[in-house]
């Protein structure tokens, strides 16, 4: 049987939700870097890219998380 209109509805919700939780993960992991690499004189931006990866990381992790399990 189908789903539900609002069982669908509640799905969107989640995986929209989720699409901002990523966005504002990784700008944060990237507001930190710039703070490290200004505060310990990085030339090459490393901690900038560092903490973007980590934060790129839990992201992707938090969606397999969130994704329905396979039957």
């Amino acid at each position: 049987m189908a789903d539900s209109p609002k069982k669908n509805d509640l799905k969107f919700l989640r995986f929209s939700s989720l699409g901002v939780q990523m966005a504002i993960l990784i700008f944060l992991g990237s507001e930190l870097g710039k703070y490290l690499d200004e505060k310990y004189a990085s030339e090459k931006g490393i901690y900038t890219a560092v903490c973007v990866m980590v934060a790129v990381g839990m992201s992707l992790y938090q969606l397999v998380k969130a994704l329905p399990k396979g039957d």
